[in-house]
């Protein structure tokens, strides 16, 4: 039966793809630059975890400027990798808000055409530009897409902060419920919930972020606190992010998070070859659990 079939999602994220090869991508470290992302992503997406996938995921960054040049290389490669039935795209801070500063005053001007700006890039592809979207495949995954940026940036120090937005947030509440009998959901966004709390990260072992560090690289925490306690109500299975640019899966507040490494960044080298990282998700034919396994593939 198609509904027991096994089902495989490719995650990918953070490509920072630039309207010419030689282009460097932008980055905070001006001695740390990265160029060869457009090739690496053309190679990995030839990949045979890549090919052999039901479905590929995009959460976020595909362009490093929000150029429209870089989102028709992007649509471009996709096609002709054969690809272009099976990718779903969300929006990052890169592809929808300015990176740079801007005059306060024209705060609404700046949000639509950040607005358009990804929008347009996303309509190439054939894309939903409306958030909250939902996906239903194989009968029993069912995929939410939310928009987790927080349009019309004003200020440099601003244009990574993530926001959803009560409407939002509502929305996709109503569309938890629609789907509520779906045995495999899973939510996609650019920015991921994370812990704020001190103690929880102690217990985990992990490093405690900065408040400048933090306030760019996460949901505003009532936000965060809606969206994971709606997804442990409704029964989701995972949320897939990106943004924070290194491979994490973890458990928030019962929820399980993954948070894909920089796809078109390397990850090291092995016998002179760049290594490069990404996720697979897969949903096994007779159960609902959620398989997730970090490919590496050498290019």
């Amino acid at each position: 039966m198609e509904g027991t079939k096994q089902f495989v999602i490719a995650h990918l994220s953070d490509l920072h793809l630039t309207a010419s090869d030689d282009q460097s991508r932008r980055r905070s470290r001006i001695f740390n630059t990265l160029r060869g992302m457009n090739e690496a992503f053309r190679k990995i997406i030839k990949s045979e975890a890549i090919r052999q996938a039901d479905l590929i995921i995009v959460t976020g960054d595909i362009t490093d400027r929000g150029d429209i040049v870089s989102w028709h290389l992007f649509w471009k490669e996709i096609r002709d990798a054969g690809l272009g039935g099976r990718v779903m795209v969300v929006p990052g801070n890169h592809d929808v808000c300015c990176l740079g500063a801007r005059m306060p005053f024209q705060k609404k001007a700046h949000r639509q055409s950040d607005l358009e700006r990804a929008g347009n890039g996303l309509q190439i592809g054939n894309q939903a530009t409306h958030f909250p979207w939902v996906r239903e495949f194989n009968k029993r995954v069912v995929v939410f897409g939310l928009n987790s940026n927080n349009l019309g940036n004003v200020t440099a120090l601003s244009n990574a902060m993530g926001r959803i937005g009560h409407s939002q947030l509502l929305s996709f509440a109503e569309q938890l419920y629609t789907h509520r009998n779906a045995p495999v959901k899973i939510v996609v966004l650019h920015h991921g919930p994370s812990i704020t709390e001190k103690t929880p990260l102690r217990k985990q072992g992990r490093k405690l972020m900065g408040r400048l560090i933090m306030t760019g690289r996460l949901i505003p925490n009532r936000q965060q606190r809606v969206l994971l306690l709606l997804c442990l109500s409704h029964g989701v299975k995972m949320i897939a992010h990106g943004h924070v640019h290194k491979a994490e899966d973890r458990v928030v507040h019962g929820v399980r998070i993954i948070g894909a490494p920089p796809t078109t960044q390397p990850a090291g080298t092995m016998g002179g070859r760049n290594v490069y990282q990404f996720y697979t998700y897969t949903i096994g034919g007779h159960d609902d659990r959620v398989h997730a396994e970090l490919q590496k593939i050498q290019i």
